[in-house]
């Protein structure tokens, strides 16, 4: 799969995954982790404020990317593990909470069974696939946050 979908392509594309333009323009602030070492098996809660920075109501997509830094076989870039959609009145914000589950952490390895590694991964939130083209075309900035499992 190297080189096609987002998941595994590191071409910047014309339009990233996710992306979709709106009348309106969006915050995310810190992207929060319950915490930051993990037994395999365990959840992990998190939780991103994003705000309606702009003068009209509209609706936000948030996006939840998981990369798995380290991986022993290839994995995705970064995938797609949750989103919400939110409706935002002008200046109004919101907390988006989310669970990550050690399913949305594993991978499915050479022999087809899935497997959870531990090591470090990265989870970033908002409005479209990670990289630079979403904010050349206006997308908000993303935040990240980092995150061991043992």
């Amino acid at each position: 799969m190297e080189g096609r979908t987002y998941r595994y392509m590191t071409q910047e594309p014309l339009y990233p995954f996710g992306f979709g333009l709106s009348y309106s323009h969006f915050e995310y602030g810190k992207l929060v982790l319950e915490k930051s070492a993990l037994q395999a098996g365990e959840n992990l809660s998190v939780s991103v404020e994003v705000c309606n920075s702009g003068k009209r109501a509209a609706a936000e997509v948030v996006q939840f990317y998981l990369t798995d830094v380290h991986a022993s076989v290839p994995v995705p870039l970064h995938h797609l593990v949750g989103f919400e959609r939110v409706f935002l009145q002008p200046g109004e914000g919101r907390t988006v909470q989310f669970i990550l589950t050690p399913e949305m952490m594993s991978f499915f390895d050479e022999h087809g069974k899935l497997k959870l590694e531990a090591g470090a991964f990265r989870l970033e939130a908002g409005g479209c696939s990670p990289g630079k083209r979403g904010q050349e075309l206006g997308a908000s900035i993303p935040v990240a946050a980092a995150f061991h499992v043992i």
